[in-house]
Parts: C-alpha cells; sequence; structure tokens
C-alpha cells in the first residue's frame, strides 16, 4: 500500500497586532467589553420600550426614539459579534475561539439572569407587556448560544 502524505491544514488565522504590548488576548477582552455593552444596551432598550408601551399613558413617538435606538443599535452589535466569531471555528486564532466562548457564555447566563429575574418579577403586580418582555429577551439570551453551540458540534 502505497503512503500518500495528508493534506496541509489551513493556518491558523492570525490578528494583526495594532503596536507593541497590544496583542490578541488585549483585543479579546475589548470585544467581551463591547458584547457585554451591547447586551445591557439592548436589553434596557427593548425593556424601556416595553414600560412605556405598557404604561397606557399617551407618550409622542419622540419619547420612544431613544430607546428604540438603543434596542437596534445593542441588537446589531450583538448580531453582528455573534455572526463574526461564529464563522470558520477551526481555522479562528486561539484568542478568537476564546472570545467566541466567552460571549456565548455570557449572553447564556444574561438568559438566566433575565429568566430569573421574570420569574421573581411575576411574583410582583407587573404588567403582562413587561413580563413578555423579560420572556422574549431570556429566550433570546438562552436560545441563541444554545443553538450555536450545537450548531458547530
Amino acid at each position: 500500500m502505497a503512503m500518500i502524505p495528508a493534506e496541509k491544514s489551513r493556518p491558523a488565522r492570525r490578528w494583526p497586532s495594532p503596536g507593541p504590548g497590544l496583542g490578541e488576548p488585549f483585543w479579546a477582552a475589548v470585544m467581551v467589553a463591547v458584547f457585554i455593552g451591547a447586551l445591557v444596551l439592548l436589553a434596557v432598550g427593548y425593556m424601556d420600550v416595553a414600560r412605556t408601551d405598557a404604561s397606557g399613558e399617551d407618550t409622542s413617538a419622540a419619547d420612544l426614539v431613544v430607546p428604540i435606538a438603543m434596542c437596534v443599535v445593542g441588537a446589531i452589535i450583538v448580531i453582528g459579534l455573534l455572526m463574526a466569531y461564529g464563522q470558520h471555528p477551526r481555522t479562528r486564532s486561539a484568542a478568537a475561539s476564546a472570545t467566541s466562548a466567552a460571549i456565548r457564555t455570557i449572553m447564556f447566563l444574561g438568559g438566566i439572569v433575565l429568566f430569573l429575574g421574570g420569574a421573581l418579577r411575576m411574583i410582583e403586580t407587573t404588567g403582562f407587556a413587561e413580563q413578555a418582555a423579560l420572556a422574549m429577551l431570556s429566550l433570546f439570551f438562552l436560545a441563541t448560544p444554545l443553538f450555536l453551540h450545537f450548531k458547530d458540534r
């Protein structure tokens, strides 16, 4: 039987280092911090929209502009980072893989916190719209990392 050499694997993708002292771990930490900020921005904006809508008061469109903008910007950043770090898991660098794992873990833990917070708020007399908003956010935060985890396997 003739021996055939195995194909060479693709080299790991390297992130360019902007200067001395700053490397992949720094940018990984920055991306995780940006992701956490975007999650908070998305949740706060979404809850403000739900609270304003459920209040039953006569609200103008100007009152909803900032919360809707917060929600949209947070969603764009969250989905963009999830898509960027979800692509090509086998060819990315170790720092990018660690960042992807941290992003998914933080999002999943955020979903658990929102779910428990929503369960505790149901005991209080809060409006149905706020409960529905908490349920939708916790479902998004819990289901997305799980879907991405099982998709990669």
